[in-house]
């Protein structure tokens, strides 16, 4: 009995394994009848897993889709006759090893901590490279982006591309310390207030500057240059938002000191040209012209030339 007992759980395991293997061999799909097995599937998932850790969760009619496209790239990189020389591999190492600034054996270590083959990491390189030269021959040749196409995006998104208003400032600073004494502080406050006099009596701003402010500006007359109010002190923006071009500040006291502002022009909100965009936005409308592209050439037009079949 004991025997019998024995055989039936050994047949039973044996039997599971067989149902097991039967069912990781099934055929879930097949590229110009060459069958994708779910070994095969589950094994192209560990691997990206593997190559990415924080490749988000996908599904399996998913992951069986991006296999299918790597079939389908890999045959018209051989029916296209794209071949990747060893040279061309040591030079995008090359690349690589000088943009992380270090050396063979450093990037050796790496790929090692990684768990990765440095004859797999090569031809992980040559896979990477085939596929840009497959990309440039049949997509970035057909798509184009004209400066009509880039006139039409920046009217369309002109917002996106607005300045903000900005002034045109000179300060005058006399140093004085947050826990300066009051004497201390009298004094400087009389002395901010007998400057203040002088310009008020028509005394040239820039020239007074020079003469008695006490900050790296004073050589330049306290130009502050064209400058959004938002960049410039927190204490600046009030008295700023309501002064008159040519108008003197009353003494205002920050952390740095107290400051005589002028406000020499204020310009208003503006856009930036289109010239100075058009190089950004005529990328940025090519990249995704070339995904839109690229997205239709794998699903509509490579489809077209391979026979797919799919049992998920």
């Amino acid at each position: 009995m004991k025997k019998t007992v024995l055989l039936l759980v050994a047949w039973t395991a044996m039997a599971a394994a067989s149902i097991s293997a039967e069912v990781m061999d099934r055929i879930v799909a097949s590229v110009d009848g060459e069958p994708i097995t779910l070994y095969e599937l589950r094994q192209f998932v560990s691997q990206k897993r593997a190559q990415m850790p924080n490749l988000p969760a996908v599904t399996d009619k998913e992951a069986l889709q991006a296999l299918i496209t790597e079939k389908l790239v890999a045959k018209e990189i051989i029916a296209r006759g794209i071949q990747i020389r060893d040279e061309d591999i040591d030079h995008y190492i090359d690349r690589i090893k000088q943009q992380n600034h270090i050396d063979d054996d450093q990037l050796r270590e790496a790929l090692k901590q990684q768990g990765l083959d440095y004859t797999k990491y090569r031809q992980q390189i040559r896979e990477e490279i085939e596929k840009v030269q497959l990309l440039n021959k049949v997509i970035r040749a057909k798509v184009t982006i004209s400066p009509e196409d880039v006139h039409r995006y920046y009217e369309a998104h002109k917002q996106d591309y607005a300045r903000a208003g900005s002034v045109k400032v000179r300060q005058i600073t006399l140093r004085l310390a947050d826990d300066a004494p009051e004497p201390i502080v009298t004094a400087v406050m009389e002395r901010i207030e007998d400057v203040r006099k002088r310009l008020l009596k028509g005394e040239d701003f820039a020239t007074v500057a020079k003469q008695v402010s006490e900050d790296p500006l004073a050589a330049d007359g306290g130009d502050l240059g064209d400058i959004e109010p938002s960049k410039l002190l927190p204490e600046f923006e009030g008295p700023l938002s309501k002064m008159k071009e040519g108008e003197i500040s009353e003494p205002i006291r920050t952390k740095v000191g107290v400051h005589l502002l002028k406000l020499e022009k204020r310009i208003t909100e503006a856009f930036q040209p289109e010239s100075e965009v058009a190089a950004e936005i005529k990328e940025k409308l090519y990249n995704e012209a070339l995904d839109e592209r690229y997205r239709r050439w794998i699903v509509e037009d490579i489809q077209q030339h391979h026979y797919v079949e799919t049992k998920l």
